[in-house]
């Protein structure tokens, strides 16, 4: 069985790792290095535990990411696994597809003002109830949010496949018409 994997880009965590590192540096000199130090009172002690919590768990997820590289996206001749950002979809079978497509949503994208549509590579499940199951208990009102404004499921980043993504949709296309006429 051939089985297509994409990992992730490491360059973006390595990014993310330096930028809090920086942070968090900056806080430590600010409270504990420079020569009249802030107070620690109230206000200050929130913020360095604010930075320092978030700032570990960041530092620990990034880090995470560096090191195992998880991929971001498995397809073989049964189904596939899409995991961006660490979070796994599951194992989805080609034979619980039922429509894949290419469709725009709203989205929000780092300082630019308000959402912005952008193109996205889209699921749709014969048996949704297997997919939302798998997922997030906490995120399962958002996906159904989302299946009712583009009737999908399922939601693939096409930055996440860098510059194969019409590699990706040619063999999801392939698998999943080899399905339908397995069953």
């Amino acid at each position: 069985m051939h089985t297509y994997k994409i990992k992730n880009n490491r360059l973006g965590h390595i990014i993310i790792l330096v930028a809090v590192l920086f942070l968090m540096g900056v806080t430590f000199w600010a409270f504990f290095l420079k020569e009249e130090p802030v107070e620690f009172k109230g206000g200050g002690i929130i913020i360095a535990l604010i930075i320092g919590g978030i700032g570990g768990v960041v530092l620990f997820m990034a880090l995470r990411a560096i090191i195992l590289n998880p991929d971001v996206l498995v397809i073989n001749e049964k189904g596939f696994e899409y995991n961006p950002g660490g979070i796994s979809s599951g194992f989805m079978e080609w034979t619980n597809v039922a429509e894949i497509k290419f469709t725009e949503v709203r989205t929000q994208q780092g300082q630019l003002p308000g959402p912005i549509w952008e193109k996205v590579l889209a699921i749709k499940f014969k048996d949704p109830s297997i997919y939302t199951h798998q997922y997030n208990p906490l995120l399962r009102g958002l996906m159904h949010i989302n299946k009712n404004m583009y009737d999908a499921d399922m939601f693939f980043r096409l930055s996440s496949f860098g510059n194969k993504v019409d590699e990706v949709h040619t063999l999801m296309m392939k698998y999943w018409e080899a399905s339908k006429t397995l069953a």
